[in-house]
C-alpha cells in the first residue's frame, strides 16, 4: 500500500470531522451500538487513526489534535 503524505492525512482527518458534524440519526444509533469504528471507511491503519482523531474532535472528546508530521504516522 503506498505511504500516505501529510496532506493525504490532514484530508482524512477534515472527512472523520466532517462525518461527526453530520451525523444522522441512523449513523448516531450505529454509533452508540458499535462506536467509532463502524463509521470508518478507511482500512490503512494510520488512516483510520487520523480520520477516528477529526471524528473525537468534532465530537468534542479531547482527542489530540494532529500537530503536523509525526514519528507515529510512520508506524
Amino acid at each position: 500500500m503506498p505511504r500516505l503524505s501529510d496532506y493525504q492525512l490532514s484530508r482524512i482527518y477534515a472527512e472523520g470531522w466532517r462525518a461527526a458534524i453530520s451525523l444522522t440519526p441512523a449513523q448516531t444509533a450505529l454509533l452508540e451500538s458499535g462506536g467509532i469504528a463502524a463509521l470508518n471507511p478507511h482500512r490503512e491503519a494510520r488512516a483510520r487513526m487520523r480520520w477516528s482523531e477529526g471524528f473525537g474532535r468534532a465530537r468534542g472528546d479531547g482527542a489530540p489534535r494532529h500537530a503536523g508530521a509525526s514519528a507515529r504516522w510512520d508506524r
